[in-house]
């Protein structure tokens, strides 16, 4: 078992501001930082990565986060902004309790967010 950091990135789609719903909406993107996840005790990075992506991670015609980067990191591993303030600390999440994160859609409340992506077989 090992920790991995996850990080994402968050995109918000300006252009679906004024969009009344009818027709394309209107693609005008920004991008808006992202987050880090700590994943403790998953069993590959590839698995951390894959439930980040499409356990976490959403997407719709408004904005969007993605996974950017998935890295096996030490016990005691704090990110660059975790080391400048303990308030802008990582999500942390147990892979043995991962469906019952509140950062988990389909796990702790199955109507929080829809699932925007088919999910692989074992995640």
């Amino acid at each position: 078992m090992m920790n991995v950091h996850v990080m994402t990135q968050c995109r918000e789609n300006y252009g679906a501001h004024d969009w009344d719903g009818a027709g394309e909406c209107p693609q005008m993107w920004k991008y808006k930082g992202g987050e880090d996840y700590i994943i403790v005790g998953a069993p590959s990075v590839e698995d951390a990565e894959h439930f980040v992506e499409y356990r976490v991670c959403s997407e719709s015609e408004y904005s969007s986060e993605e996974v950017i980067s998935a890295t096996e990191v030490d016990e005691g591993f704090r990110t660059e902004k975790e080391i400048y303030s303990d308030e802008l600390a990582p999500v942390r999440i147990d892979w043995t309790e991962r469906f019952l994160s509140k950062w988990c859609r389909g796990g702790w409340n199955w109507l929080s967010a829809p699932l925007t992506k088919e999910i692989p077989a074992g995640i």
